[in-house]
């Protein structure tokens, strides 16, 4: 198969693998703890990417590990240690089905960051999106009735690790380049899962470490789905595709993820939730296009 064309399937079946673990991962918050979710889901990923690095004889240079020690750290706070704990906090609070849909939130924090951290000037048209993606989310949570408190203090803690997310990729990127995309993974990964081990037995029943049996089911299906497929997926397909095709095309994921979840957990939205839904979706597709625009003008 054209590398191209693989490339661009990559590209389609990860949000499909991610969203599906979304759900998962929200069902196994509601069952164990969410800082069970974290740490362990954390370790458990960090062990099968570095049994992946091993099985595949990928160097391990100590040397550049240290020099990138600034990112590295930088890395686990903000995506692994503080987003993800922040997300799994949010998950377990409200429903999978509206969560992959607030995951979209990610392109415009990005705008943020630049604007903020880069001083890239942010345009109207992008501001108009904003406001209308903003809209979209506070009828998807609200679906027309707010009241501040449960399900819709968890979307809140949904889009706030999108934030968090989000800025990670400024370290992201660089240790990809100097790292690989397997290895800054598993470090990071792991250490955040070492550092909030210890909350996991001081902070949440221990009776819960061994009796939620469909909670651990669950939560080992999400690192398998997330972490060994659809990451896998994701960095094979920006080998041939751009990126913002990639990120343009994991706005696909609610589609997938939605059903899934009304099959597994009988999660549905009511017609003004979908309506909110699909301004989340619209925008984050203009915004993509937007971007695809700025790009050919350059």
């Amino acid at each position: 198969m054209n590398e191209k064309y693989s490339g661009l399937i990559f590209a389609i079946a990860s949000p499909f693998f991610s969203s599906i673990a979304t759900i998962l991962k929200s069902g196994a918050t509601k069952l164990l703890h969410p800082l069970i979710v974290s740490s362990i889901g954390g370790l458990l990923g960090s062990v099968i990417l570095l049994a992946f690095i091993l099985l595949s004889k990928e160097k391990i240079d100590l040397d550049k590990i240290k020099s990138n020690l600034k990112n590295l750290t930088l890395m686990t706070i903000l995506r692994p240690l503080v987003g993800v704990t922040v997300f799994a906090y949010g998950l377990s609070m409200t429903e999978g089905i509206k969560a992959i849909f607030f995951t979209k939130a990610e392109p415009y924090f990005v705008l943020l960051w630049h604007w903020l951290l880069l001083r890239e000037k942010i345009h109207s048209k992008h501001l108009i999106l904003l406001t209308f993606h903003i809209m979209g989310a506070v009828i998807l949570s609200t679906g027309g009735v707010l009241k501040l408190g449960g399900a819709q203090i968890g979307d809140l803690l949904v889009i706030l690790a999108m934030g968090f997310f989000s800025l990670s990729y400024f370290f992201g990127s660089k240790l990809s380049n100097q790292l690989g995309p397997r290895i800054p993974n598993a470090v990071t990964m792991g250490t955040a899962g070492l550092i909030l081990l210890p909350f996991v037995f001081v902070l949440t029943p221990i009776t819960k470490l061994g009796t939620e049996t469909i909670g651990w089911t669950y939560l080992v299906s999400y690192v398998i789905l997330f972490n060994v497929i659809g990451l896998t997926l994701w960095f094979a397909s920006l080998k041939t595709v751009k990126g913002w095709i990639v990120s343009a095309l994991r706005s696909l994921g609610p589609i997938f993820g939605a059903p899934f979840a009304w099959l597994l957990f009988g999660e549905t939205l009511s017609i003004i939730q979908i309506i909110g839904g699909l301004m989340i979706l619209i925008t984050s597709a203009l915004i993509a296009r937007v971007h695809l625009a700025k790009q050919k003008s350059k």
